[in-house]
């Protein structure tokens, strides 16, 4: 229940309005949490290190199996993260004061660069595996995770995109990162 108010209300929500949703007294929440922002964590159940994981666990299929599917599987997986992750982070950049955000910067930062090179990694091992076009692999890496993380905000700001489901946007993006150039 906490997890809708905050997405719909966004951080400012108060404990007060968690409570009357899930129709218990404001000081049950204050048995278990011990501060809002507590609540906020437990309720929007971000695990940060998640799409980094994501990205290092590539390394295992590198050279292995269909790359095509390996990277949809990927892709739909970092969008699903997002769009819960996408939300909770818009939450915490605006409000400045709050725990979560101001001194976070440089870890969000630093664990976002560990996605780009685990990533550019798996792509590197593809392409010397032959199985992927000799290219910049950390701009590779950064295409695809901003052309998902791009469908996700699209999808947060405007609705569902009249175009395409995830799943196709996915693997639409995957196949023009596999796309060969005509010769």
């Amino acid at each position: 229940m906490a997890r809708e108010v905050f997405l719909e209300l966004g951080i400012r929500a108060t404990t007060a309005e968690v409570a009357t949703r899930a129709g218990i007294a404001e000081g049950t929440i204050f048995h278990r949490f011990k501060s809002k922002e507590e609540l906020f964590r437990a309720a929007m159940n971000v695990d940060p290190d998640a799409g980094l994981a994501l990205a290092e666990a590539l390394a295992a299929r590198a050279g292995t199996g269909d790359l095509r599917e390996t990277l949809v599987v990927f892709a739909e997986r970092l969008m699903a993260l997002g769009r819960v992750a996408l939300p909770v982070w818009m939450m915490a950049w605006s409000n400045p004061d709050s725990q979560l955000s101001g001194e976070r910067n440089l870890e969000r930062a630093t664990r976002y660069d560990r996605m780009l090179d685990a990533l550019a990694a798996f792509f590197e091992a593809e392409m010397r595996a032959g199985r992927l076009r000799a290219v910049d692999a950390r701009v590779m890496s950064q295409l695809l995770i901003g052309s998902l993380h791009h469908f996700c905000m699209i999808e947060l700001f405007v609705g569902s995109s009249a175009d395409f489901t995830a799943q196709e946007f996915a693997a639409k993006t995957v196949d023009v990162l596999l796309a060969r150039p005509n010769p």
